[in-house]
């Protein structure tokens, strides 16, 4: 298969088709009866849970995209970082390490602001720390890409959307699962989940484990070899107290997810295709190391009542993480260790779904919830300079807190069986503080602030169903990142903190589904005042500042069309223009009007899927080519990786319905690419590479 670089014409042949396709289903839907709109049965019957109310797919005012159990095996997806093979317009990788993950959606990114992606990630409705953000996939019923700023129900650091995860809660139903998998330069994952009553129609319980590792592909004379790789093992236990009948119910789930790797590693960023970490000869044996360790503990309480057309919910949650990081750059040597500790409440009081075909008894849904949020972070930061001998040069300790307390409402109004319109609002009020001392090459480096402020965010949404299968909407919606401090301070200049960031969205899209058919596609802009990003210096060294405004516009489309009962073709694709609007930091004289980094200027992911069944023997063929267009790593985009195509494929086979084996292959043609680079002092750039050719197999066990 050839897949060539997709250009302006690409794009406009794709848009073409899929308009003759849309013109050709729209001469059958004028012809039907738009008095039947509870016959909606053409459309999928997806639910949103990531709306905190139920929400159908069909009639959510914006974009998401949901991936289910099936389709999140067949594409290996261990982990959360795995999710951009499922996710074609996510874009997702590390940022140096597992800890930092680099989120980029709608042109709205991390941006190398490391503690803050730009996209929340949610598990059964508890938000993640955002250094556990990449962390194990276990025991996952689906998983909702909530597009845009959904700051209204979700709050800070949503500019860029939420990643929902839903995992599979116990019920009366028995089941068992065991996987177990190897991959090529010793890989490796195995699974087992448990699921069932405890006493029937009373209490159940589940209990879940998982380990993977992913193998490391750059070697170094000076530090070994397979560094870049991370092992992980999670686990997590659930109970789950609903009497049949009984209008309530009580959940508690407890879990560990620990990740180990050797990152942090980086080849030189012209000869990545040596896969030869950089590190200087004559340095000391004792420090010729790299290594991190992570470890979260969670478990949250959920509780949850319905009667007539309400359902009030409630949950409290806790993390506690534990990290060690030490590693080898150049002549400096590192050790930061971290602890971090988060606390959340939230009260929600929603109306119940509508039904399986869409119908509801009453003109209106909404859904209001109290929120409340504690961080404390503390971490201590020392560098060592190991040549020509060992010297100290930075050691600093720092604990940053912040608080939110937030209410909000959102609403949606059926005013006629063709239009509904909505609205969403949410005050949060914020504080933040830092205090940390030290010294650099000397010097003092301290200080000691504190700082609060209120938040007001809105949304306004509309939707027209044009027919049964027809929908246009269009939103207005905001989001903003808060006020604070950098959480690895390094001068005294990051006691002087940074403003808040807020975002504006404006989109427009239409959907359509037919038995056969469904298509999506949008066109949005994004405007982001005062973004919070590192200023231009030597990587490690910078100030985190609002540098100024950005602005993003794009289209997004995606389509997929049964072909017959046993294949499915897909397309997915988005044109991006993300740029500095003005670009305020001094340290950049030359940064306005440059792209933002992180944020293709288009993509493209055309894929096949088929079920065929040979006997009795079923057999599920995939293959999926995704271009990844050009983008940059750093503000004065100085350091451009150009666009690259990536090809995944795989066949599962099922020789009775319990067991099935899978053969994969992830970047068929072996292509070399950079996931992340930065700049480390002129001529000194250095760039992650991204995974090779990866082939596998899976063993599956179902009951």
């Amino acid at each position: 298969m050839v897949f060539k670089r997709p250009r302006s014409r690409v794009f406009a042949a794709a848009l073409a088709s899929l308009a003759a396709l849309a013109e050709s289903s729209s001469a059958l839907a004028q012809q039907e009866d738009v008095g039947q709109e509870q016959a909606v049965a053409v459309l999928p019957a997806v639910v949103i849970s990531g709306s905190k109310r139920g929400q159908r797919l069909d009639g959510l005012h914006g974009a998401a995209s949901v991936v289910e159990r099936t389709e999140l095996e067949d594409a290996q997806a261990t982990s959360t970082l795995d999710l951009a093979r499922v996710f074609p317009d996510l874009t997702l990788s590390y940022s140096g390490s597992q800890l930092f993950p680099s989120f980029t959606l709608r042109g709205v990114t991390s941006a190398q602001d490391f503690y803050n992606p730009a996209l929340t990630v949610y598990v059964d409705g508890v938000p993640q720390l955002p250094v556990s953000a990449i962390q194990s996939l276990v025991d996952v019923e689906r998983v909702e890409l909530l597009k845009g700023p959904q700051g209204t129900l979700y709050g800070k650091s949503a500019q860029g959307g939420v990643l929902n995860i839903v995992t599979h809660q116990p019920d009366n139903t028995s089941q068992a699962m065991l996987r177990t998998g190897i991959s090529s330069h010793g890989g490796y994952q195995a699974q087992a989940n448990l699921s069932g009553p405890l006493v029937p129609d009373l209490l159940y319980g589940s209990v879940s484990l998982a380990g993977s590792k992913q193998p490391g592909e750059l070697d170094s004379l000076v530090l070994g070899d397979g560094l870049g790789g991370v092992r992980a093992q999670a686990g997590n236990v659930k109970l789950r107290l609903a009497p049949a009948g009984s209008p309530w119910e009580l959940g508690l789930s407890g879990g560990r997810d620990c990740a180990r790797g050797q990152q942090d590693v980086y080849a030189p960023y012209d000869e990545i295709g040596q896969r030869t970490a950089y590190a200087l000869d004559g340095v000391p044996e004792a420090f010729r190391n790299t290594h991190q360790r992570r470890c979260v503990n969670a478990w949250a309480a959920r509780a949850q009542y319905q009667w007539d057309d309400w359902q009030l919910s409630a949950i409290v949650s806790a993390q506690r993480l534990a990290l060690e990081r030490d590693y080898l750059f150049g002549a400096q040597y590192s050790w930061q260790p971290e602890r971090w500790r988060q606390n959340t409440q939230e009260l929600r009081l929603a109306t119940r779904p509508a039904d399986s075909e869409g119908s509801r008894s009453r003109a209106w849904d909404g859904v209001f919830g109290l929120y409340s949020h504690q961080l404390d972070q503390s971490r201590h930061y020392s560098i060592d300079m190991v040549l020509p001998a060992r010297a100290p040069f930075l050691d600093s300790r720092s604990r940053n807190k912040s608080d939110t307390l937030a209410a909000y409402g959102d609403v949606t109004w059926y005013v006629t069986p063709r239009l509904d319109l909505s609205a969403g609002l949410r005050l949060s009020r914020d504080t933040a503080s830092t205090d940390f001392a030290g010294h650099l090459m000397g010097a003092p480096v301290a200080g000691d602030r504190s700082t609060h402020e209120n938040t007001w965010l809105g949304r306004l949404g509309a939707l027209y169903r044009f027919s049964s299968s027809w929908r246009g909407y269009a939103n207005l919606a905001q989001g903003y990142k808060p006020a604070g401090y950098a959480l690895a301070p390094t001068s005294i200049a990051d006691a002087q903190g940074y403003g808040r960031e807020r975002a504006t969205s404006y989109e427009m899209g239409v959907r359509y589904a037919s038995s056969r058919l469904r298509m999506h596609t949008a066109v949005y802009r994004v405007d982001t005042q005062d973004g919070q990003l590192y200023g231009v210096g030597n990587m490690g060294y910078q100030t985190l500042k609002n540098v100024g405004d950005m602005r993003s516009t794009g289209l997004e489309f995606s389509a997929g069309w049964d072909v017959s009962r046993d294949w499915t073709l897909e397309a997915t694709g988005f044109i991006s223009n993300a740029k500095f609007h003005s670009y305020t930091d001094t340290g950049c004289a030359d940064c306005n009007r440059n792209r933002v980094p992180f944020v293709p200027e288009h993509g493209l992911t055309l894929s096949a899927k088929g079920k065929l069944r040979v006997g009795d023997v079923l057999l599920r063929p995939r293959i999926a080519a995704r271009y990844i267009g050009a983008h940059y790593f750093d503000t004065a985009n100085t350091l451009r990786q150009g666009g690259y195509t990536l090809i995944d494929a795989g066949i599962a086979w099922s020789p009775s319905q319990n067991v099935e084996l899978a053969f994969y292959a992830h970047n068929l043609t072996g292509k070399d690419y950079r996931s992340y680079g930065f700049s480390y002092g002129p001529g000194n750039n250095y760039a992650q590479v991204g995974t090779g050719r990866t082939l596998g197999m899976t063993l599956t066990y179902a009951y």
